[in-house]
């Protein structure tokens, strides 16, 4: 760290395996628990982390540097908001992402989760329900997948908590790269929800390649005289970027 003090990171800060690497040799240790003895140093990722877990560290002396991203802690608030009210939670996303399973926290660890119009309709109807989305999720997929649980439901309260940024270069690469491009990279991890939706939907119209750094690409994915365009997840650093587009006009 900074500092020079270690810390211990629950989970991937970046989804890029280089970038892990220099925050590795930097002293950013990543972990799947908390410590357990005092004093020490843990970071909570920008997926965030549930109530129970933040109050698990201050319980055993630890320093926790909360790294949560100011749009995810927005779906927590809604979160936990609609469970103190009453209202059964709904939460749009992947049951198995970090962020999901911290929004459930905030929510009592009693909502229910659909990732899919299908999922939404075998819901069992209830009088009333809230629903909110995990940040990464695809804006157009998750008001789909609202109506449907609007038709399951008496009254229904709903945030559009999806993430703005993702939704912008989502439309951007609809309306302008992915039409312009022979061929589409999309630069991110492989465990990155916002870079796979993005690589996705490029796939939806161009031949499309999803890699994690430069080093993945090869000469035979193009053809001379080709355009090749470049887009990135939102996690992926600009150096990361930077590299690709070089490697990319060496061809």
């Amino acid at each position: 760290m900074a500092d020079g003090h270690p810390a211990v990171a629950l989970g991937p800060v970046v989804h890029n395996a280089t970038a892990l690497e220099r925050l590795e040799a930097a002293g950013l240790h990543q972990g799947a628990e908390l410590p357990g003895g005092g004093g020490q140093r843990v970071v909570v990722t920008a997926h965030g982390a549930t109530p129970g877990l933040l109050a698990e560290a201050g319980r055993r002396g630890l320093e926790v540097v909360d790294t949560t991203c100011p749009l995810v802690r927005r779906v927590q608030r809604h979160a936990a908001d609609f469970h103190a009210e009453g209202w059964p939670v709904v939460i749009v996303g992947h049951a198995g992402h970090t962020e999901v399973q911290g929004v459930l926290g905030w929510a009592g660890g009693e909502a229910e989760i659909v990732s899919s119009e299908a999922e939404a309709e075998r819901l069992p109807w209830r009088p009333r329900r809230a629903v909110v989305s995990q940040s990464t999720f695809p804006q157009p997929e998750f008001r789909r997948i609202a109506e449907r649980v609007a038709a399951r439901s008496g009254e229904v309260r709903h945030k559009d908590t999806t993430c703005p940024v993702v939704n912008q270069r989502q439309r951007e690469g609809e309306r302008g790269l992915f039409e312009r491009a022979d061929v589409v990279l999309v630069v991110g991890g492989r465990d990155s929800a916002n870079t796979r939706a993005l690589a996705a939907a490029a796939a939806a119209r161009r031949p499309t390649h999803h890699i994690q750094t430069a080093a993945d690409i090869r000469p035979e994915w193009f053809q001379p005289g080709q355009r090749i365009g470049i887009t990135s997840g939102t996690s992926t650093p600009d150096w990361v970027v930077d590299e690709v587009e070089a490697r990319c006009r060496a061809l």
